[in-house]
Protein backbone atom coordinates (compact mmCIF):
# COMPACT_ATOMS: atom_id res chain seq x y z
CA UNK A 1 0.00 0.00 0.00
CA UNK A 2 1.21 3.62 -0.98
CA UNK A 3 3.05 5.52 1.94
CA UNK A 4 1.15 8.37 2.05
CA UNK A 5 -1.97 7.18 1.70
CA UNK A 6 -1.21 4.60 4.81
CA UNK A 7 0.18 8.05 6.29
CA UNK A 8 -3.64 9.66 5.58
CA UNK A 9 -5.55 6.84 6.57
CA UNK A 10 -3.89 6.52 9.97
CA UNK A 11 -4.43 9.80 11.03
CA UNK A 12 -7.84 9.80 10.31
CA UNK A 13 -7.89 6.72 12.39
CA UNK A 14 -6.06 8.61 15.25
CA UNK A 15 -8.85 11.94 14.67
CA UNK A 16 -11.69 9.05 14.81
CA UNK A 17 -10.33 7.88 17.95
CA UNK A 18 -9.73 11.14 19.58
CA UNK A 19 -13.23 11.77 18.60
CA UNK A 20 -14.68 8.34 20.17
CA UNK A 21 -12.85 8.67 23.34
CA UNK A 22 -14.16 12.34 23.97
CA UNK A 23 -18.00 11.05 22.93
CA UNK A 24 -16.92 8.93 26.03
CA UNK A 25 -17.35 5.95 24.50
CA UNK A 26 -15.51 3.24 26.38
CA UNK A 27 -12.03 3.63 26.37
CA UNK A 28 -10.47 0.20 26.01
CA UNK A 29 -13.21 -0.69 23.16
CA UNK A 30 -11.66 2.80 21.38
CA UNK A 31 -7.95 1.91 22.00
CA UNK A 32 -8.01 -1.57 21.29
CA UNK A 33 -10.39 -0.94 17.98
CA UNK A 34 -7.46 1.77 16.28
CA UNK A 35 -4.89 -0.16 17.51
CA UNK A 36 -6.67 -3.25 15.25
CA UNK A 37 -7.38 -1.26 12.63
CA UNK A 38 -3.68 0.81 12.03
CA UNK A 39 -2.18 -2.77 12.90
CA UNK A 40 -4.17 -4.13 10.31
CA UNK A 41 -3.02 -0.98 7.66
CA UNK A 42 0.26 -1.84 8.46
CA UNK A 43 -0.24 -5.88 7.32
CA UNK A 44 0.13 -7.49 10.61
CA UNK A 45 -3.40 -7.13 12.32
CA UNK A 46 -2.14 -10.06 14.84
CA UNK A 47 0.35 -7.50 16.02
CA UNK A 48 -2.42 -6.07 18.70
CA UNK A 49 -3.33 -9.65 19.77
CA UNK A 50 0.19 -10.52 20.60
CA UNK A 51 0.56 -6.81 22.28
CA UNK A 52 -2.73 -8.07 24.44
CA UNK A 53 -1.41 -11.56 25.65
CA UNK A 54 2.14 -10.01 26.24
CA UNK A 55 0.97 -7.02 28.85
CA UNK A 56 -2.10 -9.37 30.37
CA UNK A 57 1.21 -11.26 32.12
CA UNK A 58 3.41 -8.26 32.81
CA UNK A 59 4.10 -8.79 36.27
CA UNK A 60 5.92 -5.17 36.52
CA UNK A 61 2.86 -3.31 35.63
CA UNK A 62 0.53 -5.78 37.35
CA UNK A 63 1.92 -6.73 40.64
CA UNK A 64 1.99 -2.92 42.17
CA UNK A 65 -0.94 -1.61 40.71
CA UNK A 66 -3.30 -4.52 41.85
CA UNK A 67 -1.40 -5.02 45.60
CA UNK A 68 -1.87 -1.38 46.01
CA UNK A 69 -5.37 -1.24 45.10
CA UNK A 70 -5.54 -4.35 47.43
CA UNK A 71 -4.04 -3.21 50.06
CA UNK A 72 -6.23 0.18 49.80
CA UNK A 73 -8.81 -2.30 50.50
CA UNK A 74 -7.96 -4.00 53.75
CA UNK A 75 -6.84 -0.30 54.86
CA UNK A 76 -10.26 0.72 54.01
CA UNK A 77 -11.84 -2.33 55.88
CA UNK A 78 -10.14 -1.55 58.75
CA UNK A 79 -10.57 1.84 59.26
CA UNK A 80 -7.22 2.59 58.88
CA UNK A 81 -8.19 5.45 56.43
CA UNK A 82 -10.22 7.21 59.18
CA UNK A 83 -8.18 6.84 61.92
CA UNK A 84 -4.89 8.27 59.64
CA UNK A 85 -7.40 11.71 58.97
CA UNK A 86 -8.06 11.50 62.37
CA UNK A 87 -4.45 11.83 63.70
CA UNK A 88 -3.96 14.85 60.99
CA UNK A 89 -6.89 16.49 60.47
CA UNK A 90 -6.16 19.42 62.90
CA UNK A 91 -2.94 20.65 61.86
CA UNK A 92 -4.14 19.94 58.21
CA UNK A 93 -6.91 22.99 59.03
CA UNK A 94 -4.03 25.18 59.83
CA UNK A 95 -2.02 24.64 56.48
CA UNK A 96 -4.68 23.87 54.01
CA UNK A 97 -3.17 26.64 51.83
CA UNK A 98 -0.06 24.51 51.42
CA UNK A 99 -1.69 20.60 50.62
CA UNK A 100 -1.76 21.20 46.93
CA UNK A 101 1.94 22.41 46.12
CA UNK A 102 3.11 20.03 49.14
CA UNK A 103 0.62 17.36 47.88
CA UNK A 104 2.21 17.72 44.23
CA UNK A 105 6.08 17.59 45.50
CA UNK A 106 5.57 14.21 47.79
CA UNK A 107 4.22 13.01 44.55
CA UNK A 108 7.49 14.27 42.44
CA UNK A 109 10.03 12.36 45.17
CA UNK A 110 8.14 9.48 45.34
CA UNK A 111 8.44 9.10 41.74
CA UNK A 112 12.23 9.47 41.95
CA UNK A 113 12.60 6.61 43.62
CA UNK A 114 9.41 4.90 42.53
CA UNK A 115 9.61 5.03 38.76
CA UNK A 116 6.23 4.24 37.88
CA UNK A 117 3.70 6.81 37.97
CA UNK A 118 0.78 4.61 38.82
CA UNK A 119 2.81 2.90 41.39
CA UNK A 120 3.80 6.33 42.85
CA UNK A 121 0.36 7.37 42.60
CA UNK A 122 -0.98 3.97 44.57
CA UNK A 123 1.60 4.25 47.27
CA UNK A 124 0.79 8.39 48.19
CA UNK A 125 -2.68 7.97 46.77
CA UNK A 126 -4.74 6.71 49.84
CA UNK A 127 -2.87 9.33 52.21
CA UNK A 128 -3.11 12.15 50.07
CA UNK A 129 -6.54 12.05 48.61
CA UNK A 130 -8.65 11.80 52.08
CA UNK A 131 -6.58 14.28 53.67
CA UNK A 132 -7.32 16.69 51.06
CA UNK A 133 -11.09 15.64 50.90
CA UNK A 134 -11.04 15.97 54.44
CA UNK A 135 -9.15 19.57 54.21
CA UNK A 136 -12.68 20.53 52.08
CA UNK A 137 -10.99 20.36 48.85
CA UNK A 138 -13.17 18.97 46.04
CA UNK A 139 -12.13 15.54 44.85
CA UNK A 140 -11.48 16.87 41.50
CA UNK A 141 -8.64 18.79 42.99
CA UNK A 142 -7.14 16.30 45.22
CA UNK A 143 -7.17 13.50 42.17
CA UNK A 144 -5.72 16.13 39.74
CA UNK A 145 -2.86 16.96 42.69
CA UNK A 146 -2.01 13.36 42.94
CA UNK A 147 -1.76 13.32 39.37
CA UNK A 148 0.55 16.11 38.40
CA UNK A 149 2.62 14.85 41.73
CA UNK A 150 3.52 11.61 40.81
CA UNK A 151 3.27 11.55 37.14
CA UNK A 152 5.33 15.12 35.84
CA UNK A 153 8.55 13.88 36.28
CA UNK A 154 9.90 12.93 38.77
CA UNK A 155 11.14 9.57 37.15
CA UNK A 156 13.34 11.68 34.83
CA UNK A 157 15.64 12.27 37.88
CA UNK A 158 16.22 8.38 38.54
CA UNK A 159 19.15 6.76 36.48
CA UNK A 160 17.61 3.57 35.43
CA UNK A 161 14.42 5.57 34.08
CA UNK A 162 13.94 3.85 30.65
CA UNK A 163 13.66 7.77 29.01
CA UNK A 164 17.34 7.86 30.43
CA UNK A 165 19.01 5.53 29.41
CA UNK A 166 17.65 5.44 25.63
CA UNK A 167 19.36 8.59 25.61
CA UNK A 168 22.71 7.78 27.34
CA UNK A 169 22.55 4.67 24.69
CA UNK A 170 21.98 6.94 21.87
CA UNK A 171 23.71 9.89 22.55
CA UNK A 172 26.77 7.96 24.29
CA UNK A 173 27.06 10.57 26.78
CA UNK A 174 27.40 9.25 30.49
CA UNK A 175 23.89 8.95 32.40
CA UNK A 176 24.63 11.72 35.37
CA UNK A 177 25.41 13.99 32.65
CA UNK A 178 22.28 13.63 31.42
CA UNK A 179 20.68 13.75 34.63
CA UNK A 180 22.35 16.77 35.11
CA UNK A 181 20.74 18.41 32.01
CA UNK A 182 17.51 17.75 32.51
CA UNK A 183 17.57 19.35 35.97
CA UNK A 184 16.43 23.10 35.36
CA UNK A 185 13.89 22.42 32.26
CA UNK A 186 12.30 19.88 33.92
CA UNK A 187 12.11 21.59 37.83
CA UNK A 188 11.65 24.99 36.02
CA UNK A 189 8.24 23.13 34.45
CA UNK A 190 7.09 21.22 37.08
CA UNK A 191 6.94 24.43 39.48
CA UNK A 192 5.61 26.71 36.83
CA UNK A 193 3.30 24.07 36.77
CA UNK A 194 2.32 23.82 40.14
CA UNK A 195 2.05 27.32 40.64
CA UNK A 196 -0.89 28.03 37.53
CA UNK A 197 -2.39 24.34 39.03
CA UNK A 198 -2.56 26.07 42.75
CA UNK A 199 -3.75 29.22 41.52
CA UNK A 200 -6.49 28.44 39.09
CA UNK A 201 -7.88 25.49 42.05
CA UNK A 202 -8.11 28.61 44.05
CA UNK A 203 -9.48 30.61 41.24
CA UNK A 204 -11.91 28.26 39.64
CA UNK A 205 -13.79 26.28 41.58
CA UNK A 206 -15.31 23.10 40.47
CA UNK A 207 -19.18 23.16 39.19
CA UNK A 208 -19.57 20.46 39.86
CA UNK A 209 -21.12 19.18 44.02
CA UNK A 210 -19.70 16.58 46.18
CA UNK A 211 -20.75 14.52 49.12
CA UNK A 212 -19.39 15.96 52.09
CA UNK A 213 -17.83 13.08 53.97
CA UNK A 214 -18.37 11.91 57.54
CA UNK A 215 -14.21 13.27 57.52
CA UNK A 216 -15.98 16.91 58.43
CA UNK A 217 -18.06 15.47 60.92
CA UNK A 218 -17.08 16.70 64.41
CA UNK A 219 -18.30 13.63 66.47
CA UNK A 220 -15.55 11.77 63.29
CA UNK A 221 -12.84 14.71 65.05
CA UNK A 222 -14.25 13.56 69.02
CA UNK A 223 -13.54 10.01 68.52
CA UNK A 224 -10.39 8.30 70.25
CA UNK A 225 -7.64 8.06 67.65
CA UNK A 226 -6.36 4.57 67.14
CA UNK A 227 -2.76 5.39 66.70
CA UNK A 228 -1.73 1.50 65.28
CA UNK A 229 -4.22 2.37 62.52
CA UNK A 230 -3.97 5.60 62.03
CA UNK A 231 0.31 4.81 61.02
CA UNK A 232 -0.46 1.96 58.63
CA UNK A 233 -2.03 4.21 55.25
CA UNK A 234 1.96 5.46 55.12
CA UNK A 235 3.74 1.93 56.00
CA UNK A 236 4.16 1.39 51.92
CA UNK A 237 6.27 4.70 51.54
CA UNK A 238 8.31 3.85 54.35
CA UNK A 239 9.07 0.51 53.16
CA UNK A 240 9.68 1.67 50.36
CA UNK A 241 11.87 4.95 51.18
CA UNK A 242 13.94 2.99 53.65
CA UNK A 243 15.01 0.38 51.22
CA UNK A 244 16.19 2.29 48.16
CA UNK A 245 20.02 2.34 47.86
CA UNK A 246 20.96 6.20 48.11
CA UNK A 247 18.14 6.30 51.05
CA UNK A 248 18.49 3.54 53.50
CA UNK A 249 20.56 2.41 56.69
CA UNK A 250 20.22 -0.45 56.77
CA UNK A 251 22.18 -2.82 55.31
CA UNK A 252 20.54 -5.79 55.73
CA UNK A 253 17.88 -4.99 53.79
CA UNK A 254 19.95 -3.70 51.20
CA UNK A 255 21.44 -7.94 51.26
CA UNK A 256 18.51 -8.60 50.20
CA UNK A 257 17.19 -5.80 47.86
CA UNK A 258 20.07 -4.31 46.41
CA UNK A 259 17.70 -2.33 44.44
CA UNK A 260 15.14 -1.56 47.06
CA UNK A 261 11.87 -3.46 48.03
CA UNK A 262 9.58 -4.08 45.11
CA UNK A 263 5.92 -2.04 45.38
CA UNK A 264 4.44 -5.00 45.18
CA UNK A 265 6.47 -6.57 48.06
CA UNK A 266 5.96 -3.64 50.11
CA UNK A 267 1.95 -3.70 49.71
CA UNK A 268 2.34 -7.23 50.97
CA UNK A 269 4.32 -6.64 53.85
CA UNK A 270 2.02 -4.04 54.80
CA UNK A 271 -1.19 -5.61 54.27
CA UNK A 272 0.27 -8.85 56.77
CA UNK A 273 0.84 -6.08 59.17
CA UNK A 274 -2.11 -4.04 59.02
CA UNK A 275 -4.24 -7.64 59.32
CA UNK A 276 -2.12 -8.59 62.49
CA UNK A 277 -3.10 -5.09 63.59
CA UNK A 278 -6.44 -5.18 62.93
CA UNK A 279 -6.48 -9.21 64.52
CA UNK A 280 -9.71 -11.12 64.37
CA UNK A 281 -11.64 -11.70 60.93
CA UNK A 282 -8.62 -12.72 59.10
CA UNK A 283 -10.48 -14.35 56.11
CA UNK A 284 -12.33 -11.26 55.70
CA UNK A 285 -9.37 -9.22 55.43
CA UNK A 286 -7.50 -11.52 53.04
CA UNK A 287 -10.82 -11.56 51.10
CA UNK A 288 -10.57 -7.72 50.78
CA UNK A 289 -6.86 -7.62 49.49
CA UNK A 290 -8.26 -10.76 46.67
CA UNK A 291 -11.58 -8.15 45.89
CA UNK A 292 -8.88 -4.99 45.59
CA UNK A 293 -6.58 -6.79 43.30
CA UNK A 294 -9.42 -7.66 41.24
CA UNK A 295 -10.90 -4.02 41.29
CA UNK A 296 -7.15 -3.01 39.73
CA UNK A 297 -6.96 -6.04 36.95
CA UNK A 298 -10.47 -4.51 36.21
CA UNK A 299 -10.35 -0.92 36.40
CA UNK A 300 -6.85 -0.21 35.60
CA UNK A 301 -5.04 -3.09 33.89
CA UNK A 302 -7.04 -3.36 31.25
CA UNK A 303 -7.11 0.09 30.18
CA UNK A 304 -2.88 -0.27 30.54
CA UNK A 305 -3.57 -3.49 28.22
CA UNK A 306 -5.48 -1.78 24.99
CA UNK A 307 -3.22 0.99 25.43
CA UNK A 308 -0.39 -0.95 24.51
CA UNK A 309 -1.97 -2.09 21.51
CA UNK A 310 -2.85 1.20 20.35
CA UNK A 311 1.05 2.03 21.10
CA UNK A 312 2.32 -1.15 18.66
CA UNK A 313 0.30 0.19 16.68
CA UNK A 314 1.30 3.50 15.63
CA UNK A 315 4.50 1.95 15.78
CA UNK A 316 3.76 -0.80 13.00
CA UNK A 317 2.22 1.90 10.28
CA UNK A 318 5.61 4.04 10.53
CA UNK A 319 3.60 6.94 11.58
CA UNK A 320 6.28 8.12 14.84
CA UNK A 321 9.33 8.08 12.40
CA UNK A 322 7.83 9.82 9.50
CA UNK A 323 6.48 12.68 11.55
CA UNK A 324 10.51 12.83 12.84
CA UNK A 325 11.96 12.86 9.78
CA UNK A 326 11.23 16.96 10.25
CA UNK A 327 13.68 17.22 12.75
CA UNK A 328 16.94 17.85 10.73
CA UNK A 329 18.44 20.64 12.59
CA UNK A 330 18.71 22.61 16.13
CA UNK A 331 16.57 25.63 15.80
CA UNK A 332 13.27 26.58 16.89
CA UNK A 333 11.28 24.26 15.24
CA UNK A 334 12.96 21.52 15.55
CA UNK A 335 12.88 21.69 19.41
CA UNK A 336 9.72 22.88 19.02
CA UNK A 337 8.55 19.50 16.81
CA UNK A 338 10.91 17.60 19.41
CA UNK A 339 8.48 19.01 22.49
CA UNK A 340 5.13 18.59 21.08
CA UNK A 341 5.26 15.18 18.96
CA UNK A 342 6.41 13.09 21.69
CA UNK A 343 3.44 15.38 23.56
CA UNK A 344 0.52 14.05 20.91
CA UNK A 345 0.97 10.87 21.36
CA UNK A 346 1.62 10.59 24.99
CA UNK A 347 -2.02 12.55 25.37
CA UNK A 348 -3.69 10.29 22.60
CA UNK A 349 -1.96 7.15 24.04
CA UNK A 350 -1.55 7.81 27.71
CA UNK A 351 1.97 6.41 27.77
CA UNK A 352 5.11 8.14 27.96
CA UNK A 353 7.61 5.86 27.63
CA UNK A 354 6.54 4.48 24.64
CA UNK A 355 6.59 7.57 22.50
CA UNK A 356 9.93 9.10 24.37
CA UNK A 357 11.76 6.20 23.33
CA UNK A 358 10.63 5.83 20.24
CA UNK A 359 11.35 9.42 19.35
CA UNK A 360 15.23 9.32 20.93
CA UNK A 361 15.64 5.98 19.04
CA UNK A 362 14.72 7.72 15.47
CA UNK A 363 16.19 11.23 16.14
CA UNK A 364 18.96 11.04 18.92
CA UNK A 365 21.72 8.74 17.18
CA UNK A 366 21.84 10.22 13.58
CA UNK A 367 21.76 13.81 15.68
CA UNK A 368 24.70 12.95 17.93
CA UNK A 369 27.01 12.59 14.99
CA UNK A 370 26.33 16.17 14.43
CA UNK A 371 25.96 17.98 17.74
CA UNK A 372 26.34 15.64 20.86
CA UNK A 373 25.06 17.90 23.56
CA UNK A 374 22.27 19.25 21.32
CA UNK A 375 21.13 15.55 20.49
CA UNK A 376 20.95 15.02 24.21
CA UNK A 377 18.62 18.30 24.07
CA UNK A 378 16.08 16.98 21.41
CA UNK A 379 15.54 13.61 23.41
CA UNK A 380 15.17 15.44 26.65
CA UNK A 381 12.93 17.57 25.25
CA UNK A 382 11.19 14.90 23.43
CA UNK A 383 11.49 12.95 27.43
CA UNK A 384 9.66 15.49 28.93
CA UNK A 385 7.01 16.66 26.56
CA UNK A 386 5.92 12.52 26.69
CA UNK A 387 6.04 13.38 30.29
CA UNK A 388 3.81 16.11 30.55
CA UNK A 389 1.14 14.63 28.20
CA UNK A 390 1.11 11.64 29.65
CA UNK A 391 0.00 13.05 32.76
CA UNK A 392 -2.87 14.98 30.79
CA UNK A 393 -3.99 12.06 28.83
CA UNK A 394 -7.55 11.00 30.01
CA UNK A 395 -6.21 7.04 29.26
CA UNK A 396 -3.07 7.42 30.80
CA UNK A 397 -2.83 4.42 33.98
CA UNK A 398 -2.08 7.26 36.48
CA UNK A 399 -5.17 9.45 35.85
CA UNK A 400 -7.38 6.22 35.91
CA UNK A 401 -6.12 4.78 38.76
CA UNK A 402 -6.68 8.33 40.39
CA UNK A 403 -10.09 8.43 39.53
CA UNK A 404 -10.66 5.22 40.84
CA UNK A 405 -9.40 6.73 44.55
CA UNK A 406 -11.13 9.85 44.15
CA UNK A 407 -14.27 9.07 42.18
CA UNK A 408 -14.52 11.18 39.86
CA UNK A 409 -13.93 11.00 35.65
CA UNK A 410 -10.39 11.03 33.76
CA UNK A 411 -11.45 14.20 32.02
CA UNK A 412 -12.52 16.06 35.33
CA UNK A 413 -9.19 15.58 36.19
CA UNK A 414 -7.73 16.33 32.73
CA UNK A 415 -9.08 19.51 32.65
CA UNK A 416 -7.48 20.84 35.99
CA UNK A 417 -3.68 19.51 34.87
CA UNK A 418 -3.56 20.65 31.13
CA UNK A 419 -3.49 23.79 31.43
CA UNK A 420 -0.95 23.97 34.15
CA UNK A 421 1.07 21.22 32.21
CA UNK A 422 0.92 23.67 29.41
CA UNK A 423 2.17 26.40 30.46
CA UNK A 424 4.63 24.73 32.40
CA UNK A 425 5.90 22.89 28.90
CA UNK A 426 6.22 26.28 27.46
CA UNK A 427 8.61 27.05 30.04
CA UNK A 428 10.87 24.21 29.02
CA UNK A 429 10.89 25.22 25.55
CA UNK A 430 12.01 28.74 26.60
CA UNK A 431 14.81 27.10 29.25
CA UNK A 432 16.02 24.97 25.98
CA UNK A 433 15.94 27.36 23.54
CA UNK A 434 18.80 29.95 25.37
CA UNK A 435 20.83 27.48 25.61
Amino acid sequence: MDSTFTTVLSLLIIVCTVIAIIRHYDVRLVLFTAGLLLASLAGDPLLVFKSFEKKMGDGGIIAPICSAMGYAFVLRAIGADKEMVRLLITPIRKIRFLLIPGGCLIGFFTNMAITSQTASAAAVGPILIPIMIAARWHPIIAGATLVLGCSAGGNLFNPGEPDIVTIHNASGIAIPDIINSVVMPEMTGFLVAVIVFTILAYLVVPKQEFQESEFHSEEFLRTKINFAKALLPPLPIILLMCSQPSFSPFDSILMIYPKGIPVAHAMIFSTIIAIIVAHGKINEKAEQFFEGIGYGFIHVISLIITATCFIDALEAVGLVKYLVRSVEDFGIMAKSISGFVPYVFAVLSGSGTAPSVAFTNAVVPTLSKVNTSGAVDIGLLGAIGATFGRTMSPVAAVVIFATSLCHVKPLQIVERTAPALLCGFIAVLIIMLLR
